[in-house]
């Protein structure tokens, strides 16, 4: 007949047993040579092998190749020198099925010290609806980038059309230039090399306006890449100017040398500012000033400010405005800045609005710094 200690102890792992099957989530024991001892009905459900089978195997039978090599020498490692890797921290890491598919799951490792044994405990969720919905939103958001961008750009047509026109105009004018120099009775081969020069650069500058028209258009990848924020700025300039001369808006331009560099998509950023900077016209009409800064708030953050003295915003707006499909125009999607927010988050920063002195707005762009890989 069993005695109160054996009974007691029979208890906990039947009560131990029942949890451990009533758990939603995948549950394995291991001992110290990586060898499964537990593997509870939600783990048979996920990795597809029944327990009576997989108990025994080597925990790294359920790893692809890249983790399984590796994992009996973390473990080892730990137990020599107590470093840990995954032990009592949890990560997302791979996970293969008994059919050899792979899939993302989300692992928690801790250990159980009974005696002179040591176990570990892994609890594993598998995270592949929540990585296929990542997903679905990193499309959408950069389908909507794409539409705003190209939104923009239709906003900002006339001034293109009009920028591009004056040096078609011009090779138009040196075309026929030409002409009469080459028909002329004494040509004048000096002069003909002048003109035909000044056509050469008239469509190189035609080709760079429209070579930065289709950098903004094109649908990019959401790579950062180590940037100085300034030259950003610069292309960024070239493009805004345009439509800037054409609205009467003029831009004054206040960039601090030296900055520290960022990890920046270009393109994102561009199309952030150009929001910013076309808003502020569309809001204050022709004659609108606009102001462009840039400088470092400290060694971490970089700033980007786009300043106007237009009606500004009212305090009770200057955050509902960054809210999806808020606007204040009759022809606006209210999704400009909130997709900018979104941007500038991806980045690590953050944007925001305030009374400029001037009467308008100041929107101001704040980005992290990569300390440590400035170029010098």
């Amino acid at each position: 007949m069993p005695n109160s200690s054996e009974h007691a102890s029979s208890f906990a792992e039947a009560r131990f047993a029942a949890l451990l099957d009533a758990a939603v989530d995948a549950i394995l024991v291991i001992d110290s040579n990586g060898q499964i001892e537990t593997f509870n009905r939600a783990a048979e459900r996920l990795f597809g092998y029944q327990s009576v089978e997989i108990c025994g195997q080597n925990v790294s039978t359920l790893m692809p190749d890249k983790y399984s090599h590796a994992h009996d020498s973390y473990l080892q490692r730990y137990l020599t020198t107590g470093e840990r890797r995954i032990i009592g921290i949890g990560r997302e890491v791979s996970a293969m099925r008994r059919d050899g598919s792979v899939f993302p799951v989300e692992l928690s490792v801790g250990e159980v010290a009974t005696g002179e044994k040591r176990r570990f405990v892994g609890i594993i969720r598998d995270i592949s609806e929540r990585r296929a919905s990542e997903q679905e939103l990193r499309q959408q958001q950069e389908r909507l980038e794409h539409v705003t961008r190209l939104g923009t750009l239709g906003e900002m047509a006339a001034g293109i059309a009009h920028e591009i026109n004056q040096p078609l105009t011009a090779i138009a004018t040196y075309a026929h230039a030409a002409r009469r120099l080459l028909s002329s009775d004494r040509m004048d081969a000096v002069r003909l090399d002048d003109v035909l020069g000044k056509m050469a650069t008239q469509a190189e500058r035609a080709g760079q306006i429209i070579e930065r028209i289709r950098d903004l258009a094109r649908r990019q990848s959401p790579s950062q890449e180590l940037c100085d924020l300034n030259a950003i700025m610069d292309e960024t300039l070239k493009l805004a100017e345009v439509d800037a001369r054409y609205h009467d808006a003029p831009i004054v331009v206040e960039m601090t040398p030296g900055l520290p560099h960022a990890w920046l998509n270009s393109v994102q950023i561009q199309q952030v500012v150009l929001n910013l900077l076309r808003n502020a016209i569309e809001a204050g009409g022709a004659g609108t000033k606009l102001k462009l800064r840039t400088y470092a708030r400290s060694k971490e953050e970089l700033v980007v400010e786009v300043e106007d003295n237009g009606p500004g915003v009212p305090e009770s707006l200057r955050t509902e405005i960054f809210n999806p499909f808020f606007t204040t125009r009759t022809d606006g999607t209210g999704m400009g800045l909130s997709i900018s927010r979104s941007i500038v988050a991806s980045h690590g920063g953050r944007i925001e609005v305030d009374a400029a002195p001037t009467g308008g707005a100041v929107f101001r762009v704040t980005l992290p710094t990569a300390l440590g890989e400035i170029d010098e």
